[in-house]
């Protein structure tokens, strides 16, 4: 039912028009701010922890729009699940940093793509469809709910592994073969799967697997978002990694994929998904956040 549910929507989704969507978004962000207690809690304390000298009503302001964000990330699987690949690909602005991933696969290395949640992050998944060897997604709990996300997202030929073995598997054979490989670097990650690194200045737990698919492969790491732009538009955003990604301290290469990921945020701070419950670990004898 929940499956079906979802097919609905999208179908209907994909009927309304760019800018019918973007309209929706903004009432149905504030819907979400104001229903839902948790998220807005989440966003503040993240705010306040990352951008603690930020006036609040600053902070405000940007959680608010990231609700916006969060909405317009559900009307888009319209667009996502069913639109032509004509429609999509008219939707999608001349990318930026595009000769960096040029160059990287040039090299024969194989590329690392870091997609954190930022931005429209779906939209991407789709447009990186024909350059990705593998994509690693945590599956769902709901099995038919799973294969339906797994048939839309791959739809222009992605294929999905999921985080496991099998997912390392395909990984390391992708970079093998001097292609791209994607993988999520603000997720957090299973206990004895992660270190803490600063995240704006603060301990998070992060994710040890791209600084040693990095060492293993020899591998070039690029992190990737699909900015919103005014018109209902993307444009893909490439950004070369910290050096550090690369060292042979693991503690430097973990705290390079934060760092990553804080210039993601720059570019649109309103953009990033700060509903997550990033800083839900804490180091021992530090009090929860949440």
């Amino acid at each position: 039912m929940k499956a079906w549910t979802l097919k609905a929507m999208a179908a209907l989704f994909t009927l309304l028009p760019a800018a019918t969507l973007s309209w929706f978004a903004r009432p149905l962000g504030a819907l979400v701010w104001r229903i839902s207690s948790r998220l807005r809690k989440v966003s503040l304390k993240n705010l306040s922890l990352c951008f603690p000298v930020m006036d609040e009503s600053n902070r405000e302001a940007i959680a608010r729009s990231s609700m916006r964000h969060y909405a317009l990330n559900g009307l888009e699987t319209g667009l996502v699940w069913y639109g032509s690949r004509r429609r999509f690909d008219s939707r999608i602005l001349p990318p930026a940093g595009a000769d960096l991933l040029e160059s990287a696969l040039g090299e024969g290395r194989g590329v690392l793509i870091l997609a954190p949640h930022y931005g429209a992050w779906e939209i991407l998944g789709l447009y990186l469809s024909d350059v990705l060897a593998a994509t690693l997604y945590k599956p769902a709990e709901d099995e038919a709910v799973n294969r339906l996300l797994i048939e839309r997202r791959g739809r222009f030929g992605a294929n999905l592994v999921p985080a496991g073995r099998q997912g390392l598997k395909a990984l390391m054979s992708g970079l093998a073969a001097g292609r791209a490989v994607a993988v999520l670097p603000d997720q957090e990650p299973r206990a004895g799967d992660g270190r803490f690194a600063p995240f704006f200045g603060v301990p998070a737990l992060t994710g040890v697997l791209a600084p040693r698919l990095l060492k293993r492969s020899g591998a070039v790491a690029l992190f990737v978002v699909a900015l919103r732009e005014p018109g209902g538009r993307f444009r893909p955003h490439f950004l070369e990694a910290h050096p550090d990604i690369y060292s042979d301290d693991l503690d430097a290469a973990v705290a390079a994929v934060n760092e990553g990921v804080e210039r993601c945020i720059e570019l649109d701070r309103a953009q990033y998904l700060w509903a997550y419950k990033r800083f839900r670990a804490r180091p021992e004898g530090e009090a929860r956040f949440y």
